[in-house]
């Protein structure tokens, strides 16, 4: 029987490390890294993603790095905070994978380094649509700068030919403890308020309200482990829709005033309310395809 590939999954003690811990279970050997105890199967290590020398040693003897340990969104902490810690945790994963030979890391990064997702006064409005992997990036608050930073400072290392490396750009992650949120904006759009119906921080998914399942998102990232033939590639990560009450080129012309270039109306065509982005690339080339499509919980 092969050995399975011995995989360190940064931030496995968080609620999206939960899900790709298990993700990764059946065919991989999973340890975890995480300030706080890990919540899923296989081995855990407790150390800070900002002290090298921890990050350093763990990485020792592992085959693959899935980086997702991060302070997840804008209300993670002061934005210095966020924007140090972020950043330093990337730096520190990428050195450490090319000092110990590992080949590849998957880094989970995030749709608001475009720049539409959240701070209105501050959006960037999108310069086409569907944004695809090409779309200009314009990130407009500390936590979507520390992802716009991370991605290039992956970029340099897989310049140097040592490691290859895939960035996972999820949108708003829908897990349960936010549905109360999204089912009170849902009901009353107009009047709705973040943490008016209890959830950790406000419902999410920019002016489109894109989300993805936490389960797909997880598939992603073990898709990335295995995607062949990498040197540095990105991927768009979301669900198969919106959970808007509008068809999302209506809403968007109504958000912004007018709609953007549409470069695949086809995909509105098809779906009305499909979401922002583009998930071709990552179909075509990773194998992705949402399948929880969580519309029908929210929108009546």
């Amino acid at each position: 029987m092969p050995t399975k590939q011995k995989v360190l999954l940064t931030g496995a003690g968080g609620l999206l490390g939960s899900f790709v811990a298990r993700e990764f279970a059946a065919g991989y050997d999973v340890t975890g890294l995480d300030l706080k105890g890990g919540n899923g199967p296989g081995a855990f290590i407790a150390a800070d993603m900002t002290d090298f020398d921890a990050v350093d040693q763990a990485v020792k003897g592992m085959d693959v790095v899935v980086h997702v340990a991060a302070l997840a969104n804008i209300w993670a902490g002061t934005p210095d905070r966020i924007f140090s810690v972020n950043v330093s945790g990337t730096y520190n994963v990428l050195e450490a994978a090319e000092r110990n030979g590992i080949r590849r890391v998957v880094i989970c990064s995030s749709d608001s380094v475009h720049g539409f997702t959240v701070r209105n006064a501050h959006m960037q409005n999108p310069q086409y649509l569907p944004i695809d992997e090409n779309h200009p990036l314009a990130p407009t608050d500390a936590y979507a700068l520390s992802k716009q930073v991370g991605e290039a400072i992956a970029e340099s290392y897989a310049r140097r030919g040592k490691l290859e490396i895939v960035i996972v750009r999820p949108v708003f992650v829908l897990f349960e403890n936010i549905y109360s949120e999204v089912a009170a904006r849902c009901a009353d759009p107009k009047n709705y308020k973040g943490g008016m119906a209890g959830g950790p921080n406000p419902a999410g998914g920019g002016p489109a309200w894109n989300y993805v399942d936490p389960r797909d998102l997880a598939r992603a990232f073990r898709l990335a482990v295995e995607l062949q033939d990498v040197t540095f590639e990105r991927f768009l990560i979301c669900g198969p829709n919106t959970v808007a009450p509008e068809p999302t080129l209506d809403r968007i012309r109504e958000f912004l005033g007018y709609l953007p270039e549409v470069r695949n109306a086809a995909q509105y065509d098809r779906e009305p309310f499909a979401p922002l982005y583009d998930l071709s690339h990552a179909r075509d080339r990773l194998g992705y395809i949402p399948q929880h499509d969580l519309r029908p919980h929210f929108v009546k």
